[in-house]
């Protein structure tokens, strides 16, 4: 029976939902009852007063129905619906493996390569230099009050669940891996809420999320999977352009296959591949602050007199612009209802990032403000992006007092080359330091935020002023480094057996991405090798 995806069903916040969208199938096919009409995805367009649900829905269709005039007639609005691929290896490799498979880093790519992998039988070990999710957690509070000084093995980047458990929470992509509902629907199976199935921007937060990878990780094991945690990788032993044997804490592990999925703040691991012969390059990535508004300003300036409306979540934007003679900057994981935070897992140096929880219930929006910079204006060593990130963020801990306390300033008052240290209501629980933040920044950043900051605030009015707070600095956006892959085999291309993977190999950027990045691999790494 085929089934027509239909796009652009606009249904007020108030209606019977699912009646209106089988009126609406039913009018647009030409068809007296529509079969099954099923909800596929569903946003809020804030663009029309008042706001409306604009949803996507498959249609089951008879076979006598004329399916091609249907597309000819409804051009963009429809298509028909792609079937997603399956999660398990129709036809799995021959070359024996000499040695365990093993997963180095448990988030998305990591997690979700490992899942895949013991779902076709390959029982793989998965290594993750931090502390299980409900543990980590605590400590990162802990940290955040003051009450524990940094581990370096253990933080807002390292640990079960990766960067990406805190982070922005949201589980949406622009690319379109067809692996991308297998990862939802995974996440699903594990706990997080339906809702993700079907909205157009799906977010769970990071307690939901620490739950999650709690269950995937039970699940795996399940499966025949093991997981090691404060297990880093600390060498990789390579004989014929081809991995024999990796290094655990130190320890000898035969192992037939590597899925590096290291995430990108594993600067030690990028030193020991390179110092090993494992093949890196330095790649753009962005860099910036965060910026933290009220979010009810945000609400005010995108939904209007709806901003108070229960029936709509917190508000977002997302911007992007370049004035003339300027580098573009745009905003990236923006955070409605959430916190600004330390994503650090080096001392000495200090990063940002933003988080939520699923409530998204803090009172404040933020959002990174970046500028990409390429390999020609830092280096083209390998480890030259990793460089630059440092030197800027040492600089902002230093200002800050060399104890996590975050350099900031007022929006308004960067433009204006002012400096006052009123101090302003915020979500960063470590503590502001109100300084002048030009000095602490790259010269091109700085060009970016002057330029454009003003455009950004003809888009949303008030954009600029004394309530909106820029954070310093905010690195590690992306990783500056690329362990280099076959495009087909996905294996390193110089070091057989090794699968890179994710945001830290180089490959993909924000949480449903790098969890189909890992897909793909475990997949491939299926199709060469015979199960164990």
């Amino acid at each position: 029976m085929p089934i027509l995806r239909l796009y652009n069903l606009q249904v007020a916040l108030d209606a019977d939902m699912p009646r209106e969208l089988k009126r609406q199938a039913a009018e647009r096919l030409g068809m007296d009852k529509p079969g099954l009409v099923k909800l596929v995805k569903r946003g809020i367009d804030a663009r029309e007063r008042p706001p409306l649900f604009n949803c996507t829905v498959d249609v089951e269709l008879p076979p006598e129905f004329d399916t091609e005039d249907a597309l000819r007639r409804l051009g963009e609005n429809a298509r028909l619906a792609p079937a997603a691929p399956s999660l398990t290896c129709d036809a799995r490799g021959q070359v024996p493996l000499r040695g365990r498979v093993v997963v180095v880093g448990s988030g998305p790519a990591g997690g979700f390569a490992a899942w895949v992998l013991a779902l076709n039988g390959y029982k793989p070990l998965l290594i993750e230099r931090g502390q299980p999710a409900l543990a980590r957690l605590r400590r990162i509070g802990l940290f955040n009050a003051r009450r524990v000084d940094l581990d370096p093995e253990d933080n807002a980047l390292f640990g079960e669940g990766g960067a990406g458990s805190f982070s922005d929470g949201k589980l949406y992509t622009s690319n379109r891996d067809p692996f991308i509902p297998r990862v939802l629907e995974t996440f699903v199976d594990c706990g997080a809420p339906e809702r993700i199935l079907v909205d157009a921007a799906p977010h769970v937060g990071t307690d939901v999320l620490s739950r999650v990878v709690v269950s995937m990780r039970s699940r795996i094991e399940a499966m025949g999977g093991e997981v090691r945690f404060g297990a880093r990788l600390t060498g990789v032993e390579l004989a014929d352009g081809r991995l024999r044997a990796i290094e655990i804490n130190g320890a000898r592990q035969e192992c037939g296959a590597l899925v590096l999925a290291v995430g990108h703040s594993a600067r030690d691991t990028y030193e020991m591949l390179l110092a090993r012969g494992v093949a890196l390059q330095a790649k753009p990535f962005q860099m910036g602050v965060r910026i933290e508004h009220p979010q009810s300003f945000i609400d005010r300036a995108q939904l209007g007199r709806f901003a108070r409306d229960r029936r709509l979540t917190p508000a977002s934007y997302d911007l992007a612009c370049r004035a003339p003679g300027a580098p573009e900057l745009f905003s990236f994981c923006m955070c409605p209802g959430g916190i600004t935070i330390a994503a650090v897992s080096e001392r000495g140096c200090l990063n940002t990032n933003g988080m939520s929880f699923s409530v998204q219930a803090s009172g404040f929006a933020n959002s990174a403000l970046v500028t990409t910079f390429d390999p020609s204006e830092f280096g083209q060593a390998p480890l030259a992006g990793i460089e630059f990130q440092r030197r800027y963020e040492r600089l902002a801990f230093e200002a800050g007092g060399s104890d996590y306390t975050c350099p900031a300033q007022p929006v308004s008052h960067f433009l204006r080359l002012l400096n006052s240290p009123r101090p302003l209501k915020g979500t960063y629980a470590r503590g502001r330091r109100y300084i002048e933040l030009a000095p602490l920044l790259p010269e091109k950043l700085v060009r970016a935020l002057r330029a454009n900051l003003p455009l950004f605030d003809k888009r949303i009015h008030g954009f600029i002023s004394d309530q909106a707070v820029l954070h310093a600095i905010e690195a590690r956006a992306a990783s500056p480094v690329r362990i280099v892959r076959d495009r087909d085999s996905r294996q390193s291309v110089n070091a057989a057996n090794i699968y890179p993977a994710g945001e830290g190999a180089g490959y993909a950027g924000g949480i449903v991405s790098a969890a189909c990045d890992g897909i793909h691999s475990a997949l491939a790494l299926c199709g060469k090798f015979a199960p164990p």
